[in-house]
């Protein structure tokens, strides 16, 4: 049974009366018949949409800020690399959101003013219209009430309160949307560092302890192939630099520098970028020829072993004879070495060429310095100091372009060998570097072995150097891995890192650093190469070799594994040897940086892993969806202010007063304990669901009249 309130019997006892209270001794309240602008919406809501508008613009001109600006600027640069990216856009966009929202509440106060004073609404709604102009939850409610009851006239007002409802409810998900394209992306760092440690001080305690006890790293499995720095000659030959060549019977890497950086951890090399201070640049050219053999002997019934005289009648660029060296037409080395060869079907593919290297020994040397040569090799552990001065006295073969014009400290010499058991020949090379013959050993009837020789001189030689290292990314450094379904270490990465690959391709290309050109000489060179930090930290490494054999089994797997493959790649047995050594160097450069002494400045750029914005997609959506919703608000404002002057937002007196009006002052009273529902099914059961109504001036107040709808 519905409900109906009885006008006639409900009276409020606390009400006054006329006795004690009537229009004659009423508070005569001012009225403001004509208020502008100001006075209609009121200053709260003047304050709420200007500092909104304020707000909404620097939060824009914020995020255009993070979005467009480059690396070249320090304020964007302290944002993204203090981590400040994704809270200051998260605080940007909650700014926004509270912004959009207050001015949609704002609107729907004005939209609500503006449907009673020149539209019409459904009676049952009326009240919480009215209300509307006072408060509200935001332009949903407006369209919660008035539901489907739009009539053409006030279609616009709906319009504009379903638009203003996208548009708020959208920049809800404004800080999602941006932080969609937030991602992280390798920025430029650059920084000073005060005091890096780049060599070993050649009068101090820790050169001095250590002399003489250089490891033997052919043992040794690399931790890693830290990335270097490299330059190649590519002018014409000259007495300060050697272009790469290759002519018949011998080929020639050019004058290549590789410079060490001072820098110990993985991660930190890995993302560096520049670096600009002091190095450790060693001069790795290598040449080999075809060699003349004579007096050659292979035996086999105590370890396969191979001796003889290379006489070579070619003369590379950059060839020093050293002051205790017999003239002779021609250059001349005995060799005696042990090797192995290749005796089974997949060793091609499994290690590369069938290599072995062993150092060669000038045969014009003076009998006694040749003696004293050979002791100091068999002592190398203790007296590895003195085989650089050694070199000096007893060898020809390059010398450096460190070295000043004219200089007599030539490096050493190897005999390449590429060695196969003859059934098991698969892959020889073809190049007129190499000599080729099959021999039989001495001291057995059945034993062959088809062999390869090439004569390789190097000018290794180091020295700590002012250098400028550049690259345009920083890829990580490659990594030998081993492949445990077939048993063969990868060596891809590491050989296209060390020079295997097209000669078109880059030295950044390879992931190394670009070492900008400069003079190598020394400034003033030393007494005793021995004896310095340069060759303590890297060539070392090269002359614990000694006599030695390396060939598989004698050397680490691994280093033999790259050895092998770098020759099979490029087939170009100076590239490997060149490959080769400056592994060596290198695993010695880095496991004695920590007893680095001297110290200088340097700077450093690397790249460093920061979230910033990575795509313009969700800035412009929301850019152009603020942009959208302030239009809204500029045009319900210009309505509102066209509209008349009965509405006052915010103004909750007035708002409860302008329900009140020949269409409810029969019955309003008595809704006072009743819900809206109620009140909604009492109005349909009297048929006056449909019934429209509006605020006008009734005889100089406003209150709430029939409207009629509008076709």
């Amino acid at each position: 049974m519905s409900y109906k309130p009885n006008i006639h019997t409900r009276v409020s006892e606390n009400l006054p009366t006329d006795d004690n209270f009537s229009h004659d001794n009423n508070l005569n309240l001012p009225r403001n018949d004509r208020p502008g602008l100001i006075s209609r919406l009121g200053k709260t809501s003047i304050a709420i949409l200007l500092s909104s508008f304020v707000v909404c613009f620097g939060c824009l001109a914020f995020l255009t800020f993070l979005w467009a600006a480059d690396t070249n600027n320090t304020i964007w640069r302290k944002i993204v690399v203090s981590g400040w990216t994704t809270r200051a856009i998260t605080i940007s966009a909650l700014a926004l959101r509270w912004a959009t929202a207050t001015q949609a509440i704002t609107c729907t106060s004005m939209l609500a003013g503006v449907l009673l004073q020149s539209y019409a609404v459904p009676l049952p709604s009326a009240a919480a219209v009215s209300i509307m102009r006072f408060g509200n939850t935001g332009p949903w409610s407006l369209l919660g009430k008035m539901k489907m009851k739009w009539d053409s006239g006030s279609f616009s007002i709906g319009l504009l309160a379903v638009l203003l409802t996208i548009t708020t409810l959208s920049l809800q998900f404004t800080s999602t949307a941006l932080l969609s394209q937030v991602g992280l992306a390798a920025l430029p760092i650059q920084v000073t560092v005060p005091q890096t440690f780049y060599s070993t001080d050649p009068d101090g305690a820790t050169l001095k302890s250590y002399l003489g006890e250089g490891a033997p790293f052919i043992q040794t499995t690399p931790k890693g192939y830290p990335t270097f720095a490299e330059w190649v000659s590519k002018s014409t030959s000259s007495e300060k630099e050697f272009a790469p060549s290759s002519s018949p019977g011998m080929v020639d890497t050019g004058t290549v520098m590789r410079a060490f950086l001072p820098i110990n951890d993985t991660n930190e090399r890995s993302r560096l970028t520049d670096y600009q201070g002091y190095a450790t640049v060693v001069d790795m050219r290598v040449v080999c020829m075809r060699p003349k053999l004579t007096n050659v002997v292979f035996s086999s019934r105590s370890g396969t072993r191979l001796t003889g005289v290379i006489n070579n009648e070619q003369k590379p660029l950059g060839l020093a004879q050293s002051i205790y060296y017999k003239e002779s037409s021609d250059f001349a080395w005995d060799f005696e070495c042990g090797f192995g060869a290749a005796g089974q079907t997949d060793y091609i593919e499994r290690y590369g060429w069938p290599l072995t290297l062993c150092e060669t020994s000038p045969r014009h040397s003076t009998e006694g310095m040749r003696w004293l040569k050979n002791i100091a090799f068999k002592l190398r552990r203790c007296l590895s100091f003195l085989i650089p001065l050694l070199h000096a006295y007893l060898f020809a073969g390059i010398a450096s372009v460190m070295q000043p014009k004219g200089g007599k400290n030539p490096g050493s010499s190897y005999l390449l060998i590429n060695a196969t058991v003859p059934d098991y020949v698969t892959n020889m090379d073809g190049s007129d570097v190499w000599e080729s013959l099959t021999l039989k050993a001495n001291d057995t009837d059945t034993d062959y072995r088809s062999l390869q020789m090439t004569l390789c001189m190097t000018a290794f030689e180091a020295q700590e150097m002012m250098v400028h290292a550049t690259r345009p990314t920083a890829p990580p450094e490659p990594v030998l891995s081993w492949n445990t379904a077939t048993a063969i270490y990868d060596t891809a990465a590491v050989l296209r890192q060390l020079g295997a690959g097209k000669s078109t391709v880059s030295v950044t290309e390879r992931g190394l650093f670009d070492l900008a050109p400069r003079s190598w000489e020394w400034p003033t060179p030393p007494q005793s190469y021995g004896l310095t930090s340069g060759y303590f930290s890297t060539t070392e490494a090269t002359k614990s070799l000694g006599l030695g054999n390396i060939y598989l089994n004698q050397i680490n797997k691994a280093q033999y594994s790259v050895l092998g493959r770098m020759a099979t790649a490029t087939a170009d047995p100076a590239l490997t040897l060149q490959a080769f050594f400056s592994t060596l160097m290198a695993m010695n450069y880095y496991d004695k940086i920590a007893l680095f002494d001297t110290s200088a400045p340097s700077t450093q750029t690397s790249l460093e892993q920061v979230a910033q914005p990575l795509g313009w997609t969700a800035y412009i959506i929301v850019l152009s969806m603020v942009a959208f919703h302030l239009l809204l608000v500029l045009l319900t404002t210009f309505i509102f202010y066209r509209a008349g002057t009965f509405s006052r937002i915010g103004n909750a007196w007035a708002v409860i007063s302008q329900t009140i009006g020949p269409v409810t002052e029969n019955w309003i009273m008595d809704t006072d304990m009743i819900d809206d529902k109620a009140v909604e099914r009492w109005l349909k059961e009297g048929g006056l669901q449909d019934e429209l109504v509006g605020v006008e001036d009734v005889l100089g107040r406003v209150k709430l009249v029939r409207k009629e709808k509008l076709s």
